[in-house]
């Protein structure tokens, strides 16, 4: 007789060999609790299928199950098609105590269970010691290496046994012990970082650790070369100040041709713009055309001062009115300075600061995400590890932009593809985030997408308070130094 999976859709029977045996799982489930029980058993489901020697897997329907015993709870049964004995023999020793820590991490004590073995025909089979007690309780496994568990940390990986299902304070001393390093994990955490939403952050809560690289080393590493990038690459001409032009400027005047020296101290002037210094030194090459043109050129008020190495007679002067300069108060603190010294100080401040806000933000959406999931018995460091995950992802994924952006500008015919590949990748990160959330918390799609938007919602205004409150910070610091 044909029974539906856990999707609806209808399994044909397997047909029966003398080899094959069905492995039977009772579970019985608080009724509070049984719709978020439901939605994890479909993935779990798929996991199991995934291994050796698992044929096919069956949820029998409520007319073939015999009820339980509290009325409280609700029961379902899975039977599970397995190749032969030794297959399921395999599954007891190398995977059983693993998928099972898994529901009891998620349902600990409104979740019990019970097994038997099958064979094809649906007969119960006698049992030998060895499948008995592998049937009531396993032995204790690495969950990374899976090997035979005597203490605390595994002898043949050195993974601790406990997991990320702990108490804070025990988290946080795990993270900040590591000293920053990188080895081969990186490259094995990369492909799963981009391409598999959430599964780093599944895998690591779920004890599985050793083999990828730490979160907090992959956030840190992703948004250092983000930042190192992006900042390299900003010209200091994104940012502007309201500059009014004026239309008298004295001529720049000068006795002698500039030496290289005193040319290349004007070029490493930092309060000066590009098309200042250009002017500056066009008009003295000596030329009485260059001086006439880069006077007309001139339209900001500026005051310059040539290099110290030039001689009195040789002191370039700009327009004797100070349109050029910043003066006012900002929050009690006095500002006088030119725009260009006001301009590189607040970008050197923020290239600063603003990496140390974003890492300071991560703790803000942790708690965000414990309190939509309040209910999911995770701890508050299983929601920091997907946050430190998926910003990770976000800050691997912008770097490429930044990349595609700077190439579009320096390669004509790839300005094009470049502004294409961006606009995919934006949509990416807001799949991907949705993605990530429906698969590591594991609840129903409408739920998740939901909870997705108002998360979102009140991510980016959250994000735009520390971002607004970070300049003030940083301006006030640049004015108050």
């Amino acid at each position: 007789m044909n029974t539906a999976d856990l999707t609806g859709n209808v399994l044909p029977d397997v047909p029966a060999t003398d080899a094959a045996v069905i492995y039977e799982v009772t579970l019985d489930i608080q009724r509070r609790t049984a719709r978020r029980f439901d939605a994890w058993l479909k993935l779990h489901l798929r996991d199991m299928l995934k291994l050796p020697g698992f044929l096919d897997a069956r949820l029998l329907p409520p007319d073939q199950i015999a009820p339980g015993v509290d009325a409280g709870s609700v029961r379902r049964v899975v039977q599970y098609r397995l190749a032969s004995r030794a297959d399921l023999a395999n599954y007891f020793s190398q995977h059983a105590a693993r998928m099972r820590a898994e529901s009891t991490r998620y349902f600990g004590q409104c979740l019990r269970s019970s097994r038997r073995i099958l064979d094809a025909g649906g007969r119960e089979l006698s049992l030998d010691q060895d499948t008995a007690a592998a049937l009531a309780q396993p032995l204790l496994r690495c969950m990374n290496c899976n090997a035979l568990l005597t203490g605390k940390y595994c002898a043949e990986c050195g993974q601790p046994s406990h997991t990320y299902s702990a108490p804070l304070w025990a988290d946080i001393q795990d993270f900040f012990g590591n000293h920053f390093g990188f080895d081969t994990k990186l490259f094995r955490s990369v492909m799963p970082l981009l391409f598999r939403p959430g599964f780093l952050s599944r895998e690591y809560s779920a004890g599985r650790r050793v083999r990828y690289i730490n979160p907090l080393r992959l956030y840190i590493f992703s948004s250092i070369l983000f930042f190192l990038v992006a900042w390299s690459t900003t010209s200091p001409s994104s940012f502007h100040f309201n500059e009014k032009p004026t239309p008298t400027v004295k001529t720049i005047q000068a006795s002698k041709p500039l030496t290289p020296a005193e040319q290349r101290e004007i070029r490493d002037n930092p309060y000066l713009t590009e098309s200042q210094k250009q002017t500056i030194l066009n008009a003295m090459a000596g030329s009485p055309a260059a001086a006439s043109h880069a006077a007309k050129a001139s339209v900001s008020k500026t005051e310059v001062t040539a290099a110290p190495s030039l001689s009195q007679n040789d002191t370039l002067t700009g327009s004797d009115d100070t349109g050029n300069m910043v003066n006012g108060t900002f929050f009690g603190h006095k500002i006088n300075m030119t725009q260009n010294e006001l301009k590189t100080r607040v970008i050197s401040a923020m290239e600063s600061y603003l990496p140390k806000l974003m890492f300071v933000f991560l703790p803000l959406v942790a708690l965000l995400l414990k309190i939509f999931y309040l209910r999911s018995g995770r701890y508050y460091m299983e929601h920091l590890i997907f946050a430190l995950h998926n910003h990770a992802f976000i800050f691997v994924t912008m770097l490429v932009m930044v990349l595609a952006h700077l190439l579009g500008q320096h390669v004509s015919w790839m300005t094009a593809p470049a502004h294409y590949l961006n606009v995919i990748l934006g949509w990416y990160i807001v799949i991907y985030v949705f993605l990530a959330m429906l698969f590591y918390y594991r609840q129903g799609f409408f739920k998740t997408l939901l909870k997705y938007l108002l998360i979102g919602c009140i991510y980016w205004i959250a994000l735009v308070g520390v971002f607004v409150g970070g300049m003030m910070l940083i301006i006030t610091y640049v004015v108050a130094s």
